[in-house]
């Protein structure tokens, strides 16, 4: 239900329970209809399966509602409980070359947003930059912008060129990705010159570098396992940032955790 081991959700659990603070059901008054483990258990199952809340509802016996203020409520807390290792994962990648690419969230035409429609994956959505190690898994995500934008711009917009700046110097441990990216600074193939050929050795180049950078493609495909970021996501886009946030951070603690 969760993509998580039972293990890691039950850390999970009692983690929140102590970002909490106070008790999850009130001392006096009307208590709540979800228990904080299956609070925590819904949370994750609207990330990792993207349902419509009146399903998710009926799966777990509660209102619409209550499924909305539950994730609200509990969805930050998911966060803070996985930053830690999210922040421990990234130092140690900043010791080793990684891999840049990005993706397109589908978020449906918004009303007061013209900058959604990618022309390449012909879909309205965010951009989301992703730097990922060379076994393929995520180590960072940016904030994402419109999906209209280039990949080249989104890196920039999206904080990962600062961020990763020390990968991009000429003594750095080096960033790798593809040729949407020449002139950003990551190291990208050669292309093609005008009228004439890649030469042998230039072609054993792209053929080295894209053999490395692949396994970012496996990162990303793990990362819209949760399907909130693959689907489609409804909710607003003021808060997809953070959204975007606790599904890296949780995705990294399903590898890591």
């Amino acid at each position: 239900m969760t993509g998580l081991s039972p293990d890691q959700v039950t850390a999970l659990i009692a983690a929140v329970s102590t970002l909490l603070g106070d008790p999850w059901q009130p001392r006096t008054g009307r208590r709540r209809s979800l228990d904080l483990s299956r609070a925590v258990v819904l949370t994750l199952f609207l990330l990792r399966h993207d349902n419509v809340q009146d399903v998710v509802g009926e799966l777990f016996g509660c209102s619409q509602a209550t499924v909305s203020r539950t994730s609200r409520r509990i969805r930050p807390l998911l966060q803070q409980a996985t930053a830690a290792i999210a922040q421990r994962v990234a130092a140690r990648a900043r010791l080793g070359a990684v891999l840049l690419d990005g993706l397109v969230a589908p978020t449906g035409e918004r009303r007061d947003r013209s900058d959604l429609f990618s022309g390449k994956h012909r879909v309205c959505g965010m951009n989301v930059q992703v730097i990922a190690d060379l076994d393929g898994r995520v180590i960072d995500t940016g904030t994402p912008i419109g999906g209209s934008r280039h990949d080249s711009v989104a890196f920039a917009a999206s904080g990962l060129a600062e961020r990763w700046a020390t990968h991009l110097t000429d003594d750095g441990p080096g960033m790798l990705a593809d040729k949407g990216y020449q002139g950003c600074g990551p190291a990208t193939p050669y292309r093609k010159p005008p009228g004439r050929p890649l030469t042998e050795v230039r072609k054993a180049c792209n053929h080295a570098l894209n053999s490395l950078r692949a396994a970012v493609e496996r990162a990303i495909s793990h990362l819209v396992n949760w399907k909130i970021l693959d689907i489609g996501y409804r909710g607003r886009l003021t808060e997809f940032p953070d959204l975007l946030r606790t599904v890296t951070n949780l995705e990294i603690y399903r590898v890591w955790g």
